[in-house]
Formats: structure tokens, C-alpha cells, sequence
């Protein structure tokens, strides 16, 4: 078939897919399923979900929960294993502890009378399975590793609480400040910071309180565009009760099936249409903190205010440390009238970079827009299911035109996933603005089909990262700020670090490193960096693991990134802070915890509050 010809037909398909793509303008849905399920107890989300070997070469997803389940991934291993470089066999996979050594609870007589006297029976548990899952949050190597494969973890909480209103908050902290008992709030669990990690010295009795049966939506007022909520309902429920009465929080981040909102305010999160939303410091307008010595709210709800510090600012970011947040106000908004997905490939990640930041300064922004590298690129690739015959052609035209037409190379190009939704005339402008830049920056659309999987793939994929743990395979994420400056430099030198890291650590093949930029600011981007290599065969692997990402972060901050994004500090970058605080700043917030919790009640000892949970 003449070449001229091949254009020609490629020409017409690649039209088709962008009609198609204009045309993709759908009522708003869910991209997570919303039915509820068993939640695995040490690892990530459901148990009717995970990956699993359909034969020798062949993953998949079982369940029908995500748009990934429920169908062969034929590339999956190749790929892995080109990464890596190294074979992969079901029959290497490692087994999971069934014993966990759990030490005997320390109990408080005193204190435990008077929780059975004045709570109801099923508010309290010292089941040895509830006290070790409200011990740890979702750190893959420190924590899910340890417990499935490794050591036990030597502390864990000593009781289980469960309040069911703010005044059963009060009454446990009274209780806990008479009787010298520790307090740690708990919300999904989701954390991957070691914020809940118990401090080794902690002598005292803990108690982890389980905010989760306090998730009733207290009142809406629809002339205002506010909602008050408890703390500690979760983020699919959450949404679920706002689509209800047709609103939405706007908050979506990679947790929202697991995580609450009282997690959100105390690790200053972030979500995946923070474009349009805002991060959860611009969607909560007052939140409560019951603190010890008394409540930390304002006693009037207004827009904005001008009156002096506002003691609010302690709540976020606070990662246990001050008391337990109950409730909050948050802004909320009709649900949109209209969503359209969309992709982008360019021909490298330069080229992405530079759209976004021309994007950024054009003030016209989708509510989600995030550029992969292309190891991510080819991972997401990688978990698609063989293609239909006429998929499989479509598929041939666009790689011709990519490749040969374009000049894109396979282990250079990279591609951007677009969420644009609000009202139908504001997302046409965004799409023509959108495709408009792009082209000044080379990049093509990839059709709305591939950016609705790559949104959606969001939530699905988090599974793996247990799957693949079960083959000796270690594997994190962690996130920085970087100024637009500074965003190449960052990438280039994590990943010049970690090869360097690998031969000092003489990690068995070749490690891997993935990173996207999952927000844009007028100033700069959060990074999101993916990490995993193959662990079998180090005498240590989850501390080699830890001494390298260690030194990543290290490199981050030398390179002019941030110590986090939206993860927060918690236990695992503790160590990092005096190269970000003065020593000033960190009396004025030991100081202020004083103020309110003198005894450390709240002794998690997260962030720069370590000093402070020494209690002997």
C-alpha cells in the first residue's frame, strides 16, 4: 500500500477519534463505584479487588469495582519485567504472615472502668485485629511490608474507641487527661507518612479513636452554598450525600473511596480538580478542634474575615497532635452541568511542561490536568487489555501517525489526562483553549476514551502496589512543590540519585522511577514521584528501601522542591524539618500545643511535636 495512501486512511481515523473527542460531552458519573464492601484490614481498599495471576503470564483484576477489573492484562509482566530486569513467576510469590505477635494490651484499670461505665459496650474494643489495624496507615515499605512479610510492628494501640458524637469526644478526652492515657485520632487509615505510627518511648496506655461512625451531614444551607459534616465521614460518602441534594465538595483526591474529611484538614490535602475547587485549606471555611483545655472554632461563619491570627491555621496540617477535629463547614457547589475528558500526547516531557505553564498563565484551566512521564505513560499502556480487532486498527493508525508521521519516539513521548466539567458553554471554552496551546507545544490529542481511563485509573491501580509486594518488589510514592524553574532539575536528579542509590545498595536489576505532575500553580507544580525496585536477596530490603528514598528526599531539597505537597510530615520526614523551619518556628508550635493539650494527651509526636511526646 503506498505510503501517501497509509497518511490519507491514518488521516481520516485520526479525525474521527477528534470528532469523537468533541463530541464525548457527558452527564456527570462517578469514577469510583459506589456500593460498599469489606475493606482489606492491613492492605490497600476492597477485598473483592485485587490483582491476581489468571495464568502463568496473564494478570488481572478481579471484581467489577474499577474500570481495570475483570479482564486479561496481557502487557502487564513484559513490562514489569523490563523495568525491572527480572523474571517474574507465580511460584516465587512469597507468603503472608498469618501470626502477627501482637503484645499484650497496657491497660489503665481506672481508665477502662470508666469508659465501660459511661460508653455503650460497642464503643470500645481491645480485639487483638481492630488494635493492630489502628496502628499503621498505608506506608507500603515501613508499615504493609513489615506486617505482611517482615516483623511485627513493636507497639500497637492498647484500645479501640469509637465516639459517636462530639460529646463522647469530650468525655474520652476528660477521661484521658485524668487518668494520663494517650489519645490518637483515626480516620480511614489512608496515610502514608507513618502518622500513626506509636513513638517507641510512649510508655502510657493508647487509645486510637475511630472517627468513622461520626459521618452525618448535620445541615445544608443552599442559599449560602455551606455544609456542615462530621469529621470523620469519608470522602465517597461525603460525595454521595452532596450528588444527593445535586452538589459536590469538589475535593477528589487519589483516597476519596477511603480517607475522611477530618484526615483531609489534618494533613492539609490535596485533591485532583484543585483547579477548580481548590485545595481543602480553600474548601473548608471553619472546621472544630476539641482540644484538652477547650474547642478551637469561630462562633461566626462569614466569607472572609479580617480579625487578627486565625487559630483555624493550627487545624490543618495538625496530624493528631492538638486534639480530634469534629466537624466542619465547607464550601460546596452545584453539580456540574457538564464533564468532558480528553488526552494529550507530546514528545516529551519538556514539551508538556511548557503547555502546562503557558496553560497555567492563561487563566483558563480544566478542573483536572495531569502530565505522565513516559515510564507512567507506558505503565497505564501497559494495563489495557488486548484490543478488539477494530480497536487494534485504530490503535496501528495512531501509533503510524505518532511515530512515523510525527517523529515521536516510544521511550520519549508523554501524555496528559484532562478533566473539564462546570457549565456546557464554560467547558467548550476550556476545550478549544485547551487544544489550542497544546498545538504551539506539539501535542496531539489522544482522544476523550484515553483520558477518562487515565483519570479512572486513578483509583484502581493503588492495588498493585500489594500485588507486586507479594514478589519482593518495594514500591512507594511521594510528592514535592517545585517551582516551574526547577521542575526538570528535580526530575532529572531523583532519578540520577536513585541509580547511583541502587549500586550502593546493590539492588538485583534496575530500579524504576515514574513521576507526574498531578497540580499546576501560577508559581510552579506538585511532582508525584512513583518508586519500586526488586528487593529479594538484601539482607534488609525495607531499610535499604528507606535509607534510599531517604536520600531522594534529600536531593528534592537540594534541588530547590518541597518536603511535601499534600502527604504531610507525620514520623518519616520528621528528621527533615530544621532545613525547612527556623528553630523559633518550632517553639511557637510547641508552645501553642502546650497551650492546649499540657499534658500531651495527644502524644503521637507527628511533625515537629516529637520532642513534645517524650513522656518519661
Amino acid at each position: 500500500m503506498p505510503v501517501i495512501l497509509i497518511v490519507a486512511i491514518a488521516a481520516i481515523i485520526l479525525l474521527l477519534l477528534v470528532l469523537r473527542s468533541t463530541n464525548s460531552q457527558t452527564k456527570p458519573e462517578a469514577y469510583y463505584d459506589l456500593s460498599e464492601e469489606e475493606r482489606h484490614r492491613h492492605k490497600w481498599g476492597y477485598v473483592d479487588t485485587r490483582f491476581e495471576f489468571d495464568d502463568p503470564r496473564n494478570v488481572k483484576v478481579t471484581g467489577n469495582r474499577y474500570p481495570i477489573s475483570g479482564f486479561r492484562m496481557p502487557h502487564l509482566m513484559p513490562f514489569v519485567e523490563e523495568m525491572l530486569n527480572f523474571s517474574i513467576c507465580p511460584e516465587d510469590m512469597a507468603v503472608e504472615n498469618q501470626d502477627h505477635n501482637i503484645p499484650q494490651p497496657n491497660i489503665k484499670a481506672h481508665f477502662l472502668k470508666a469508659i465501660e461505665t459511661q460508653f455503650k459496650p460497642d464503643q470500645s474494643s481491645m480485639d487483638e485485629k481492630d488494635r493492630l489495624v489502628h496502628s499503621h496507615g498505608q506506608l507500603s515499605v515501613d508499615e504493609i511490608y513489615r506486617i505482611l512479610y517482615g516483623s511485627s510492628l513493636e507497639r500497637v494501640v492498647d484500645l479501640v474507641f469509637f465516639p459517636q458524637s462530639e460529646e463522647d469526644i469530650k468525655g474520652v478526652i476528660e477521661l484521658a487527661n485524668e487518668h494520663n492515657v494517650c489519645l490518637i485520632p483515626y480516620g480511614g487509615g489512608t496515610n502514608v507518612s507513618g502518622a500513626l505510627a506509636i513513638p517507641a518511648e510512649e510508655e502510657r496506655m493508647v487509645v486510637s479513636v475511630d472517627m468513622q461512625r461520626m459521618n452525618r451531614l448535620i445541615w445544608i444551607d443552599e442559599e449560602n452554598f455551606q455544609a456542615c459534616i462530621e469529621a470523620g465521614i469519608m470522602g465517597k460518602h461525603l460525595e454521595k450525600l452532596l450528588n444527593e441534594k445535586g452538589y459536590t465538595s469538589g475535593h477528589d483526591p487519589d483516597s476519596i473511596e477511603f480517607s475522611t474529611l477530618g484526615g483531609w484538614i489534618s494533613t492539609n490535602a490535596s485533591g485532583m480538580k484543585k483547579n477548580k475547587y481548590g485545595n481543602i485549606e480553600d474548601i473548608v471555611i471553619e472546621a472544630t478542634l476539641v482540644t484538652p483545655t477547650g474547642d478551637i472554632k469561630t462562633k461566626c461563619i462569614t466569607p472572609r474575615n479580617s480579625t487578627g491570627i486565625q487559630p483555624q491555621a493550627f487545624l490543618f496540617g495538625s496530624e493528631g497532635n492538638l486534639g480530634i477535629i469534629t466537624k466542619a463547614v465547607i464550601k460546596i457547589h452545584l453539580k456540574p452541568e457538564a464533564r468532558k475528558f480528553g488526552s494529550l500526547v507530546f514528545p516529551r516531557f519538556e514539551n508538556g511542561i511548557r503547555f502546562l505553564k503557558e496553560l497555567r498563565q492563561s487563566g483558563t484551566l480544566p478542573a483536572s490536568i495531569r502530565l505522565v512521564n513516559n515510564n507512567e505513560f507506558r505503565f497505564g499502556q501497559a494495563l489495557k487489555p488486548k484490543p478488539t480487532f477494530w480497536k487494534g486498527i485504530i490503535s496501528y493508525f495512531q501509533k503510524f501517525i505518532l511515530l512515523q508521521v510525527k517523529g515521536f519516539q516510544p521511550l520519549e513521548m508523554v501524555a496528559c489526562t484532562v478533566l473539564m466539567e462546570g457549565a456546557e458553554e464554560e467547558v467548550n471554552q476550556q476545550e478549544k483553549a485547551l487544544f489550542r496551546i497544546a498545538k504551539r507545544h506539539q501535542g496531539i490529542s489522544g482522544g476523550a476514551s484515553n483520558g477518562k481511563w487515565g483519570y479512572s485509573l486513578t483509583f484502581g491501580i493503588a492495588y498493585i502496589r500489594d500485588f507486586f509486594g507479594q514478589f519482593h518488589i518495594l514500591g512507594e510514592t511521594f510528592e514535592t512543590s517545585v517551582p516551574w524553574s526547577k521542575v526538570l532539575q528535580v526530575c532529572q536528579s531523583v532519578q540520577q540519585e536513585l541509580v547511583e542509590q541502587a549500586e550502593t545498595y546493590q539492588v538485583p536489576g534496575t530500579p524504576y522511577l515514574s513521576y507526574r505532575v498531578t497540580q499546576t500553580y501560577h508559581t510552579g507544580v506538585c511532582i508525584y514521584f512513583t518508586m519500586a525496585f526488586y528487593g529479594k536477596g538484601l539482607e534488609d530490603p525495607d531499610k535499604a528501601y528507606h535509607h534510599i528514598e531517604q536520600r531522594l528526599r534529600q536531593v528534592i531539597l537540594d534541588n530547590g522542591g518541597s518536603l511535601s505537597h499534600h502527604h504531610g510530615i507525620g514520623k518519616i520526614r520528621q528528621g527533615f524539618l530544621p532545613q525547612v523551619h527556623t528553630e523559633n518556628s518550632f517553639q511557637m508550635l510547641r508552645q501553642s500545643k502546650k497551650t492546649v493539650d499540657p499534658n500531651n494527651v495527644f502524644g503521637i509526636g507527628n511533625g515537629v511535636f516529637y520532642e513534645s511526646s517524650k513522656t518519661g
